[in-house]
């Protein structure tokens, strides 16, 4: 256990060992990396895909469960003002808010965590498809850019805008991902235009979370590493996530226009 070293505004802590330097989360994230890149597709080559049905119906309930005590826990925080992401905002008025600002911080690092065996799933499934570049960017950053409010931020409770947003589309998305492992064939099929729905969630939270970093440089002030790392990661995203919804969504759309009789 080491206290924290950040700037004299943030509030000393003392965060458990794994989460005190970057090394326990780097190792996670290797072998992540290799396992559903190298190893978990060798191992899968000739073995039939596992169905995992309770796992995925475990893991997408668990993250819908966890996403709900996120939420409640911001509201606490922020004192129900969250939504006004343009303000300056300190790290509470009373050492319960500090004490649960850092708790959240610290559950959301496992949390992120967690998300990893999404894609893991994947790789036991044969669906090695969806393991693409932007998936497995967007779960590694996810992990790294908790360890940034763990240590570098400065904005206080501001920097949980992003974590409430993030909230409400992935209790949106696991939702569908928990009703697509337990429905028939025939309503999952029905309920594909969610699929889209959500990803302009995702674009729009993109957005929000942009919108929030002008404000905040602007009015507060944010930490260089942290303003570039974290406005270069959510920039990214946002484009891998608009060209994934111009691949998948548009350009099926103008094929079948194309392709339908007059």
């Amino acid at each position: 256990m080491e206290a924290a070293t950040s700037a004299s505004r943030v509030p000393a802590v003392v965060h458990p060992a794994v989460m005190s330097d970057p090394w326990f989360m780097l190792a996670v994230l290797g072998v992540y990396l290799y396992f559903v890149t190298v190893v978990g597709p060798q191992f899968m080559e000739f073995r039939k895909a596992y169905k995992l049905k309770k796992l995925i119906m475990a893991h997408n309930l668990i993250q819908v469960v966890s996403c709900l005590y996120v939420l409640k826990e911001v509201f606490f925080i922020t004192d129900n003002a969250v939504q006004y992401f343009w303000e300056c905002r300190d790290f509470g008025k009373s050492q319960e808010h500090v004490r649960r600002h850092f708790e959240l911080a610290h559950f959301l690092f496992w949390l992120k965590l967690s998300e990893l065996i999404e894609t893991v799933i994947f790789v036991l499934r044969r669906k090695q498809n969806q393991v693409s570049k932007l998936h497995i960017f967007h779960h590694i950053t996810t992990v790294t850019l908790v360890y940034v409010l763990l240590h570098f931020n400065e904005n206080g409770t501001a920097a949980y805008f992003c974590v409430f947003l993030n909230s409400i589309v992935h209790i949106c998305m696991y939702t569908y991902y928990f009703v697509a492992a337990v429905a028939d064939k025939d309503f999952v099929r029905s309920l594909r235009p969610i699929k889209k729905c959500i990803t302009v969630m995702q674009m729009t939270q993109f957005a929000f979370i942009l919108t929030q970093v002008v404000f905040q440089l602007v009015l507060c002030g944010i930490p260089a590493f942290a303003l570039c790392y974290y406005t270069g990661v959510i920039a990214a995203m946002f484009y891998g996530f608009y060209d994934f919804y111009q691949t998948s969504y548009q350009k099926n759309k103008r094929h079948k226009s194309l392709t339908t009789p007059n």
